[in-house]
């Protein structure tokens, strides 16, 4: 047990310790992310005047309110897992559910035109997988919306969602805590798993029932096509994550020496 608590550490980070000095991380004079990630929102430096204000405080509207759509979803699964009624959750968390992850097609325009710095492909590519099993297994298949694996899926995506949001929004103003921080890097490890095995899931449960029925076969080979770029994808994004949160420890680690 200790080996294996050294090795998480060590991979992971230890979880924080709240004190006077380190409750809030330092703001706008040094930026955290000097170093590009997966679909983080830092402002564009392209934005400069007013301009860069209007953007900023669309950023931080729109990350808010991404931020609530999540949490509403996260209450619902959470509802529902604890009153063991899981067959019925998707019948209430679906209508915010498909806006909140609609929604972050914006993602992908935001990079496109400069408000942040990400990687458009990369960005595209996450959510993209989102929004497929959203809408291509989810939506139109009553065997995936009641299964264990849409509860897993959208629990994981709502856990991931709700501090990601709520970083990226006060990185704007430069008032990031630490343990936002710590959680915005590090939920990864084990929601992303959980999320994608939900995922899964769900294409198995609606590409069951396309076979079954004799319909849709041109759907049912879209889902496993999809469902085949998992296998040498997840592992890549998974170690790049673990890349990006090396990266983004060793900046903030900088800044306090500083």
């Amino acid at each position: 047990a200790t080996k294996f608590r050294a090795k998480f550490d060590e991979n992971f980070g230890k979880l924080p310790v709240l004190n006077a000095k380190n409750s809030v991380l330092p703001s706008r004079r040094t930026p955290l992310h000097a170093a590009k990630e997966i679909n983080t929102n830092p402002p564009s430096s392209m934005a400069k005047g007013k301009s860069s204000v209007l953007v900023n405080a669309y950023l931080i509207l729109y990350n808010l309110a991404a931020a609530a759509g999540w949490a509403f979803c996260l209450h619902v699964c959470v509802k529902h897992i604890s009153q063991g009624t899981i067959d019925s959750m998707w019948t209430e968390v679906s209508p915010v559910l498909k806006v909140v992850q609609t929604a972050a097609i914006l993602e992908i325009v935001h990079s496109l035109i400069g408000f942040v710095r990400s990687p458009w492909f990369t960005t595209f590519l996450q959510v993209f997988s989102r929004v497929w099993c959203l809408w291509a297994a989810m939506d139109i298949c009553s065997e995936a919306q009641t299964s264990v694996f849409t509860v897993l899926a959208v629990t994981s995506w709502s856990l991931v969602e709700v501090p990601r949001y709520l970083f990226y929004a006060l990185n704007i103003v430069g008032l990031v805590p630490y343990p936002l921080f710590w959680l915005r890097y590090s939920l990864f490890a084990i929601l992303y798993p959980t999320g994608i095995s939900g995922e899964l899931g769900c294409f198995f449960r609606c590409g069951e029932f396309l076979y079954k029925n004799k319909s849709n076969p041109a759907l049912f080979w879209a889902l496993v096509a999809v469902a085949a770029t998992y296998g040498p994808g997840s592992p890549k994004m998974y170690g790049h994550m673990v890349k990006t949160r090396r990266k983004q420890f060793a900046e903030l680690d900088k800044v306090k020496a500083a």
